[in-house]
């Protein structure tokens, strides 16, 4: 009977344990503002955040330390505004690696990203500006000309 009892505090005591360690070291606070997930990105503390903007929506999750920066997970979630070779962008995410103690939004330097997001807007980027240079060839052209 008291080995019994034993195992069983022993088993309700594992449990404990466990449930404790996931909340303690996996729980990642649901931030309903920038200002909650800005907090918890300056300090690196695991959090999430829905960036609803006007043109776009983006999902951030902090994922914690590495290398002397904080790694954060960046998911596009759907396009509002735009061009259409923004919808091919849903769904697809990134790796950013912010310098602790910033607290930007991570898309904004995609120099410190990694990931199929990250190449695909580099993409967009670049046809945009292959597109621009096209339709100004003439006015490029003629500055060229005024310069030499």
């Amino acid at each position: 009977m008291k080995k019994r009892v034993i195992v069983t505090y022993a088993v309700l005591a594992l449990v404990f344990l466990v449930v404790a360690l996931k909340f303690t070291f996996f729980a990642v606070k649901d931030c309903g503002s920038f200002e909650c997930f800005q907090d918890s990105l300056k300090r690196c503390e695991r959090a999430r955040y829905v960036n609803d903007a006007v043109e776009a929506s983006w999902e951030y999750e902090t994922i914690g330390r590495e290398g002397g920066a904080c790694k954060v997970n960046v998911r596009f979630l759907q396009p509002k505004e735009g061009e259409l070779a923004l919808q091919k962008l849903s769904g697809l995410e990134m790796v950013c690696y912010i310098p602790l103690g910033v607290g930007d939004y991570p898309e904004k330097d995609l120099n410190k990203c990694t990931g199929k997001l990250k190449e695909e807007m580099q993409a967009i980027i670049i046809k945009r500006l292959h597109t621009y240079i096209l339709q100004n060839l003439g006015e490029i052209d003629e500055s060229l000309r005024l310069l030499s």
